[in-house]
């Protein structure tokens, strides 16, 4: 349409044996923007349909992940991870809780990078990020006891049957860096929407 594109999937997630475990609806909207930048609402529904399910501790999990291009990587590329309180690349950004996490650099002559904001409405926000010097970045609750090195604090979320959780992000893919994008003042447009009343 004019204003934005978007598409519905719905998923079945089984185990190895094929016994079923979740019903996953998947929302994907694309807004049309006048300029180079792309915002991208990505909405996640897990229900348990068919039984109890323990989606377990682990740093490998997350609801939405990316890897940048070689060129934008901190290691073996010119890139740069910055989040919300200032954290920059991995070594003060893996594990550390965050509204929005951002992975930007040069890529053939201009900064261009990706942020995913975290929605306020997301079960444990602000999250925890699973971001990696050579690419990896990952919006992840469940890896706890990675990320605060206390394997008896375990990140599990558990849903007895019938019940379901929902995870709202907004990725931002930007042309300049997180000033020149405006990244911050975005995150708060997501947030706090523009009301209208009629």
């Amino acid at each position: 349409g004019k204003v934005y594109a978007e598409f519905t999937a719905r998923n079945l997630w089984t185990t190895s044996r094929g016994d079923k475990l979740l019903e996953e609806v998947r929302k994907v909207r694309f807004w049309r923007t006048f300029s180079r930048n792309l915002f991208i609402d990505y909405v996640v529904t897990l229900k348990a349909t068919f039984q109890d399910v323990l989606l377990g501790d682990t740093k490998e999990g997350g609801i939405v992940s990316f890897r940048v291009a070689p060129e934008i990587r901190v290691k073996g590329g010119r890139g740069k991870i910055e989040n919300s309180f200032g954290g920059i690349n991995e070594e003060e950004s893996w594990g550390k809780r965050a509204h929005w996490c951002d992975y930007y650099g040069p890529l053939e002559g201009e900064i261009y990078g990706i942020a995913v904001f975290d929605n306020p409405t997301n079960p444990r926000h602000p999250t925890y990020w699973h971001v990696r010097n050579y690419g990896l970045m990952t919006a992840n609750i469940f890896g706890i006891s990675y990320f605060e090195r206390k394997p008896g604090k375990p990140g599990n979320y558990f849903l007895k049957k019938g019940e379901k959780i929902t995870f709202r992000y907004r990725i931002y893919i930007h042309k300049g860096s997180i000033v020149e994008a405006n990244v911050p003042l975005k995150y708060i447009d997501y947030v706090f929407p523009p009301r209208i009343l009629v």
